[in-house]
Parts: C-alpha cells; structure tokens; sequence
C-alpha cells in the first residue's frame, strides 16, 4: 500500500523531531500540554494517477472539548478532531496541495524532499501555532473566507471560542463577523440555532468567571 509505503519512508525523521506514528489513524503526533501537532499523508488516485497530500495540524484540546458539545455535525468529535490544518501551499511551499507520483519508484526523493519542506517551514509552523493566541490570529485573517478543508460553520465555531476563551478582545469582532455571515447564507435552522446556543454560552462565559 502507497500510504504504508510513505509512512515508512517518514518514520524515522518524524520520530527524530518528536512526532509518533498513531497506528489507529495512521498519522503522526506530538503531544504539547494544550492539545497536539498532527501530520497526515494522504494517498488520492484519479485513474491511472497517484497523488500524494500532506496536512499539518493542531489540536487545542480545550476548543475541540468545547465545540463539540454545540457543532451541528454528525460526526464524532473526539480526540481526532483538529484545530485546524493547513497544506504545505498554503504555508510558502512550491508544492501543489496534490503532489503527482510520477513513479512508485520515486517516493523515496519526493519524501526527503518534503522533508526539507518540513525543516525549513513546516515544524516552525506548527510550532507557532501551539499558542492559542496566534492561532486564533490566523482565524481573524480568514474571518470570511474559510480555510480549504473546513466549512464556514466548523470555522466560525472555532474561531469564535478561540478568541473568547484566549483573545477576549476580539471576540466582538468576530462574533459580529460570523453571526451576520451566518444568517446571511441559506443555512438550514438546526445549524443557526446551534450557533446562536454557543454564542450564547461565550456570551456568559466572564459573567460565570467573575
């Protein structure tokens, strides 16, 4: 299997910068005191085509612990779930977010390559974005227009517990911003009225701290 293959190829330079392999969900982790990094390898094959995707992520556990009690989804929000991540085209890489495997045989370099990638750009990444603070930066810079792998609702919904639990200042702001990009879609009233319930608690949230 090409994923097995990449994974393997990977191992030991994750390994030398902290990253495990979690063998239930094939990806690599590194625990931080709040949350995790995570790096995914995908394997997407168009007919006769084989691509190859890397993602980087951070989970903040108290944001995911949080919105899953109030995110109008029908999937399991459990300790898998990701604060958000990113692909390497999004953070200065050269690199398409699909990357063409020409040959099988060429794994081995376009694995050392990304590594370098990783070196250069991609730990430094991850590591910046274990601190709340500047990871809900990176949510306010994307207010209305969400990231490629999340949903405006998941983005909104993060965004804004985010700013309220880390960055209080700018929780008016971006409340604000998502509320009326919200009521402004053809969003069905289950959703709305999910968020209008969390907004609701952030709401009280310093009421019930002071």
């Amino acid at each position: 299997m090409l994923k097995m293959k990449a994974i393997k190829l990977h191992s030991r330079f994750f390994n030398d910068h902290g990253f495990i392999l979690n063998p239930s969900q094939n990806v690599f982790e590194k625990a931080f005191p709040n949350g995790k990094q995570v790096i995914s390898i995908q394997i997407i094959e168009y007919s006769n085509e084989k691509y190859i995707e890397y993602h980087l992520g951070v989970r903040i556990n108290e944001v995911e612990e949080l919105i899953a009690r109030y995110l109008p989804t029908t999937s399991a929000y459990d300790e898998q779930s990701i604060t958000l991540a990113q692909t390497p085209d999004k953070l200065g890489s050269t690199y398409s977010k699909k990357i063409k495997i020409s040959k099988v045989e060429d794994l081995s370099k376009l694995c050392k390559s990304i590594e370098t990638f990783f070196l250069e750009t991609g730990f430094y990444w991850l590591d910046k974005m274990i601190d709340p603070i500047k990871l809900e930066q990176e949510f306010l810079h994307h207010n209305e227009v969400p990231f490629e792998d999340y949903s405006l609702v998941e983005v909104a919904f993060r965004s804004t517990a985010l700013s309220k639990i880390y960055n209080p200042s700018d929780y008016p702001e971006l409340r604000k911003a998502f509320l009326e990009k919200i009521n402004s879609l053809e969003l069905t009233p289950f959703i709305i009225a999910s968020f209008l319930q969390f907004l609701n608690y952030l709401d009280k949230l310093n009421l019930e701290a002071a």
